[in-house]
């Protein structure tokens, strides 16, 4: 037992070094990376998150990320690491939030070289090795191990299938999904189908909830020009979870339709997470789409939301809203060759509160490489009583600016 957990400890470092060892010798490496650099800031009024009184109530962070990404492919075989770099200063916003890879990630493979807090601010620098995969074709097939990404489901803001963690419909950073550690083997029987089984190893030092090494298999099968099936079935942290979806066309309008049904084992509740929703591009420069969310694990009551936020679906990402019943409209538009806009509307419907988010998002083309992008977020409704308990999905959330510049290199 101990030579196990001896060898699955040194399974990442063993993992990372090969590939880069393969770098030197029958491989040439290719690097590339990315900068960016992201202000923001935020402005609470009373019942809002970080607000202490009107001479305290700005928020603000800035960000500086710089990721390296080594790749190489050969006839059989390809391999990928991306180490990233942050920088992060954050003034009367929390620092604590979990993410999905805290779960899936067999140990972080990170450090802080710089990490310092008081009661109103942190600043943390270090790195993180964000994936690190080798893959081997075979004829029909491909099999992936190390730290990778897994991205299932039709959904536009939000997707049930999507187990093992997906963006948020409000997320800026979606280039790169971050890596989580596993075995995965994709089979292509036809060149419009795909079986993927993949084996997903829990944080060994992850102590707050029972878990258990994870593991889906996921079926997808385009049946005509415009049909599209996929199937899921597995166990992700010891809880059971099967799933499906279809996504068609009609006439122009994009239609889909995505459920997963979960037996959560700890709280021994059967659930059932849809979402629903079309597309349309109205003209050559604007599209528009619109989903409905229902997820029977959330709330239909404020009453609801305050347990509900230490769920363990919820803190580590997995449950991406609080409230049951949800539905979100997007419009993006090209104004200029340069310019993109884009308008993002959340709605929370509780039985005796609804909430709303708006987010606009404005980018330009500084070059083939890089972009600018300006985003404001505005929220209304209940905000938080006098015990500091939410009263809506979105009214504790302050209004904020955000401003991000990245280039690639």
């Amino acid at each position: 037992m101990n030579n196990t957990r001896f060898l699955l400890n040194l399974l990442p470092e063993t993992l990372l070094t090969g590939l880069l060892l393969c770098s030197t010798t029958s491989f040439a490496m290719e690097l590339t990376g990315r900068f960016s650099m992201l202000a923001n800031m935020a402005q609470a009024s009373e019942g809002q998150i970080g607000y202490i009184n009107k001479d305290q109530n700005i928020l603000s962070a800035d960000q500086q990320s710089l990721r390296f990404m080594l790749d190489e492919h050969s006839e059989q075989a390809e391999w990928s690491v991306h180490l990233r770099m942050t920088r992060q200063q954050l003034t009367g916003l929390p620092d604590t939030v979990l993410h999905y890879t805290d779960l899936f990630r067999y140990q972080p493979l990170s450090d802080n070289w710089i990490s310092q807090q008081t009661r109103t601010s942190s600043l943390e620098a270090g790195y993180e090795v964000d994936r690190a995969v080798y893959q081997y074709h075979f004829k029909q097939s491909v099999v992936s191990a190390g730290r990778q990404p897994i991205d299932w489901g039709v959904g536009r803001l939000w997707q049930p299938m999507n187990v093992f963690g997906a963006f948020a419909p409000t997320d800026l950073d979606t280039d790169f999904k971050p890596g989580i550690d596993a075995i995965t083997y994709d089979w292509y029987p036809s060149a419009f189908s795909n079986l993927t089984a993949a084996f997903v190893l829990t944080n060994k030092d992850q102590k707050e909830i029972d878990t258990q090494n994870s593991f889906a298999i996921h079926y997808r099968n385009q049946i005509s020009d415009s049909w599209e099936v996929l199937l899921l079935a597995g166990q992700v942290i010891s809880n059971q979870v099967y799933g499906g979806a279809i996504e068609t066309a009609w006439q122009g309008i994009g239609m889909r339709l995505e459920a997963v049904y979960s037996h959560l084992t700890e709280q021994n509740e059967d659930t059932l997470f849809w979402v629903g929703g079309f597309d349309y591009q109205l003209n050559e420069k604007t599209t528009l789409l619109f989903e409905v969310y229902d997820n029977s694990h959330g709330a239909t009551s404020y009453k609801e939301l305050t347990t509900l936020r230490t769920d363990p679906l919820v803190t580590y990402g997995l449950q991406p809203q609080l409230s049951r019943h949800m539905a979100g409209v997007g419009i993006t538009r090209e104004l200029t060759p340069l310019w993109q806009a884009g308008y993002t509307l959340l709605g929370s419907f509780l039985t005796d509160s609804m909430s709303f988010l708006h987010q606009l998002n404005l980018t330009y083309s500084v070059s083939n490489e890089s972009d600018l992008l300006v985003s404001a977020v505005m929220t209304n409704g209940a905000t938080m009583n006098s015990a500091e308990e939410i009263q809506s999905e979105f009214g504790a959330v302050p209004n904020s600016l955000t401003a991000r510049l990245r280039f690639y290199f």
